[in-house]
């Protein structure tokens, strides 16, 4: 069934994909607070404090792989609803923790799985729209933002009522309201017209059953054919010919499965595939790490908890202002996405460098809308870039393999949080790593811009002018 894009009915789906975000978030975007939580309630390292947290993230990616295979066979809706039950029963079981370890596989891989089947949002999104993808992007991804608005200081009183397992109870039972969202993604299904003729079917001599009010008959084995008047077999000869031809069209089928999941892996060929997966990498790292250590540095800045805990809110205010407002600019061609992703990246990169050089309250709220500004500009044009790069077609594929590169890379995360906090002593190393990563992939954005602008060029010297003249996407 075709998908009319940008329609009001795109619209109705990129909120659905907005509130599974809102609702699945919860756990996440509340890192900072939980993984304080933790600290107090099982007296830990700060590395092992890490693990759980570290290891949804992983679980979310790796998972992204296996959630683009599936999308090839089952419809997202579908998978996003398994998602969504999944990691909320995962939240729930947490009720039983008596150690990090059982709170690594419950709160870490099995919610992570759940999760990771909810990363095809970017799919559906770039299924439904065309002009307005970027917007319509940040519509979508506003919901982890909402969360980390709403949710952290929530968390923070929970905690201080309940204690870190009822806190986590009430939070997944709040978690299943995302379930909603998965039947807003599902398509309106359409009544098959235009039927002209007889459909008939049998296995042996006269077991047919026709109906001629909307041309379809059924055997006494239930199948159909469809399309023209067929005729009834007349010998048992012809009943196996049948068989055979039948045998052959699901081997043909089945061969057909294997090339279209071939050709999903083409995009390993593109250049810009590995810097859109290195740069969703390095931003899903920058971002997490942040939003997990910001309270417990701020703590140690002698900044109180709960003040502390609104530098989240105060981030996802700035991220949810860059996801809603900065799609335009690019989706209307006033800047380049390229040129976008290379000056955000410096931008977030300067502010997690500065982040040891002003720790009083005031400076550590102005970077962090500062830095959820820049990390929300870059979020919604990921799925962006992957799909003008790759195709929509490798989208579900190609994502889920960008998924696993950024799960791989936050698997140094705990270990680094312990060698900087427990055995130096401060963040500031840590902040000064993930500043660098930044900064560099800036420069590699600004000269992948600049490449591909010379090839655009060249390319358009080479081509005829068309007799109508077309406004063109940016190259990146």
């Amino acid at each position: 069934m075709s998908i009319k894009t940008d329609s009001p009915r795109s619209w109705l789906v990129a909120i659905g994909c907005c509130w599974i975000n809102l609702f699945s978030a919860i756990v996440y975007k509340s890192s900072g607070v939980i993984f304080v939580g933790v600290l107090q309630t099982f007296d830990v390292s700060r590395e092992q404090a890490s693990w759980p947290l570290t290891l949804l993230a992983v679980f979310i990616f790796a998972t992204g792989p296996l959630a683009g295979i599936l999308a090839l066979f089952i419809t997202i809706w579908k998978i996003s609803l398994c998602g969504c039950l999944l990691s909320s029963i995962a939240v729930c079981a947490c009720f039983y923790a008596s150690g990090t370890t059982y709170l690594t596989l419950c709160l870490g891989a099995l919610q992570g799985a759940g999760l990771g089947l909810l990363t095809l949002h970017n799919v559906v999104i770039n299924q439904h729209f065309r002009k307005h993808r970027a917007t319509a992007s940040g519509i979508s991804y506003a919901g982890p933002t909402l969360a980390s608005l709403l949710f952290p200081p929530l968390v923070q009183v929970l905690f201080n009522q309940f204690g870190l397992r009822g806190a986590l109870l009430l939070f997944g039972a709040i978690m299943l309201n995302s379930v909603v969202g998965a039947f807003l993604q599902r398509e309106p299904s359409s009544p098959e017209g235009g039927k002209t003729g007889y459909q008939v079917v049998a296995t042996s001599p006269g077991k047919e059953q026709v109906d001629k009010s909307d041309g379809s008959a059924i055997s006494s084995n239930g199948h159909v054919l469809n399309g023209g008047v067929s005729v009834a077999y007349k010998s048992l000869k012809d009943a196996e010919e049948a068989k055979r031809d039948e045998a052959g069209q699901h081997k043909m089928q089945k061969s057909n499965d294997i090339t279209r999941f071939q050709d999903s892996l083409t995009f390993f060929k593109n250049p810009m595939f590995y810097l859109v997966s290195l740069s969703f990498a390095v931003i899903l790292f920058n971002l997490t790490t942040y939003l997990t250590v910001i309270v417990d540095f701020a703590v140690d800045h002698n900044i109180p908890r709960f003040r502390a805990v609104l530098l989240i809110s105060s981030y996802s205010v700035a991220d949810l202002a860059a996801r809603l407002g900065s799609g335009w600019l690019s989706d209307r061609g006033f800047v380049s996405r390229g040129n976008m992703m290379a000056v955000h990246f410096l931008m977030g990169g300067l502010v997690m460098c500065g982040m040891p050089l002003f720790t009083n309250y005031t400076g550590q709220l102005a970077l962090s809308v500062c830095s959820g500004w820049a990390s929300g500009c870059v979020m919604i044009l990921v799925s962006v870039l992957l799909a003008e790069h790759v195709g929509l077609e490798q989208l579900p594929v190609s994502f889920g393999a960008t998924s696993l590169v950024a799960g791989l890379l936050c698997l140094t995360r705990p270990s680094l949080i312990g060698y900087f906090r427990d055995t130096t002593g401060d963040y500031e190393g840590l902040f000064y790593l993930i500043g660098g990563l930044s900064i560099v992939l800036s420069g590699m954005w600004f000269a992948a811009a600049a490449i591909l602008k010379i090839a655009s060029r060249r390319r358009c010297s080479t081509q005829p002018r068309p007799s109508e003249e077309l406004v063109p996407e940016p190259l990146l």
